[in-house]
């Protein structure tokens, strides 16, 4: 009786468990894929936890990524302003475009961009970690999945 049922249809079926276990593994409270981060996007902050290439849903490399909470609320006269403000604004704009050169293998300037930040997340601390890691070795930009060592699930 006070049991509640629900159920996923489409692809999201064969996909929801990986974004899960990649936002368990990485500490945090909300893990979204690329089409709930696009949907969001000017709702909430987000920012890429994972690139991950999982041939179950597609063939081309998807994005994990991380919500962190809503930008300020926009009237609606007024969105297109706010929304250009809100995007110049965003504090995870440098660490997402690092990480996108990062998935490119243009480790140097992945560095280079993130500089010293850091807000005490773990998520930034397992970055900073693969940036140095990527320095020596940069198979380490490949995104996981796919066969061989960096295969999930």
């Amino acid at each position: 009786d006070g049991m509640k049922r629900f159920s996923y249809i489409g692809s999201l079926s064969s996909w929801v468990h990986v974004v899960e276990r990649i936002g368990r593994s990485m500490e945090c409270e909300v893990a979204i894929d690329a089409v709930v981060n696009e949907e969001v996007g000017n709702l909430a902050y987000t920012r890429m936890l994972q690139h991950i290439l999982y041939r179950k849903r597609s063939d081309q490399v998807l994005i994990v990524y991380e919500a962190l909470g809503l930008r300020d609320r926009v009237r609606h006269e007024e969105w297109m302003y706010q929304l250009e403000e809100g995007q110049a604004n965003d504090p995870h704009k440098s660490y997402n475009r690092s990480y996108e050169l990062f998935m490119d293998k243009m480790v140097t300037e992945a560095v280079s961009l993130l500089g010293d930040a850091d807000d005490g997340s773990y998520v930034m601390m397992t970055y900073k970690k693969r940036l140095r890691a990527a320095m020596q070795d940069p198979s380490i930009c490949r995104p996981l999945g796919g066969d061989g060592p960096f295969a999930v699930v």
